[in-house]
């Protein structure tokens, strides 16, 4: 069953078949009925989670306090990582330790990696033909945890799945790659990042962003979301809450089956290596995302 709700499609239990007839449409939609099923949605307690793996280690992101006040898009030098163990983590998020100058977020953790034990736990979705890279998410809406992802786009197919709590999400089409408003040229920024914060309009500052052609999703526990690459998104935690991404790796069969991807990625190119052709290795990544 296909319905249109909130400017996004939903379909539930898709197979295969069905989810590459929409996924060739080149839009967002949201997937019921599967996620909720696996163990993961059912038992990913922070009880459960101590008690599986609280003692492993984990590289969690921490950024001074006024990084998210000021909207601060990403750069290399305004936020770090550390590593700490995942029952001091949850201590942090839960309000047992607190640290008034910094805010933290478990954010795109490798899950084969840090988490094996929890793999048995989740089923990998069989819509592409690929292996997935699974990353974790773990955060919270509260003041020491700055569990927001600023404007941004994916240059790999995302399936995001939520396994515990709610987060909001904004989407914006990739229409002209400038009107995002990218640190182009600037020293140390990420160009895949956008200057503009979606959930504080700047008419002035930002004429030409696309602010008509936002989709907001609340994804709630047990729903997926899939992200198409290059779709611009902005995450905000509403609860404490788990989320996981299966990336995809973009293969050559994907821009021609999927409408727009490549006409998309041919607008954001010349401006994307332009800003990292400094470096061969940066360079090679492109090239390598991109073909």
């Amino acid at each position: 069953m296909i319905q249109a709700s909130n400017s996004i499609l939903r379909i539930n239990t898709p197979t295969k078949e069905e989810f590459l007839n929409i996924w060739r449409q080149y839009q967002p939609f949201l997937i019921e009925g599967v996620a909720e099923n696996w163990n993961a949605c059912k038992n990913w307690s922070n009880d459960y989670l101590l008690k599986v793996c609280g003692n492993n280690t984990i590289p969690v992101e921490f950024h001074s306090t006024i990084f998210l006040n000021n909207y601060n898009y990403v750069k290399e030098d305004n936020y770090d990582r550390k590593k700490i163990k995942l029952k001091e983590y949850v201590d942090i998020i839960s309000g047992n330790k607190k640290d008034d100058d910094l805010e933290y977020y478990m954010a795109q953790i490798e899950l084969e990696k840090f988490f094996p034990e929890l793999i048995r736990d989740i089923d990998y979705p069989e819509y592409l033909d690929r292996k997935a890279l699974i990353s974790f998410w773990f955060g919270s809406p509260g003041k020491a945890f700055a569990s927001v992802s600023t404007l941004h786009f994916d240059q790999e197919q995302n399936v995001f799945v939520q396994i515990r709590g709610r987060k909001r999400i904004l989407l914006f089409p990739p229409s002209n790659y400038l009107s995002f408003y990218p640190p182009v040229g600037e020293r140390g920024s990420h160009a895949h990042f956008s200057k503009v914060n979606p959930i504080n309009p700047n008419f002035e500052l930002f004429p030409k962003f696309p602010w008509h052609e936002k989709i907001e999703v609340i994804l709630k526990a047990g729903e997926m979301l899939y992200i198409p690459p290059f779709w611009w998104h902005h995450v905000t935690a509403i609860d404490e809450n788990i989320s996981l991404s299966f990336w995809y790796d973009l293969k050559i069969q994907d821009f021609l089956r999927q409408k727009r991807i490549l006409s998309t990625a041919l607008n954001i190119l010349p401006h994307y290596t332009r800003h990292s052709i400094s470096s061969l290795t940066k360079l090679r990544s492109i090239i390598k995302s991109f073909f």
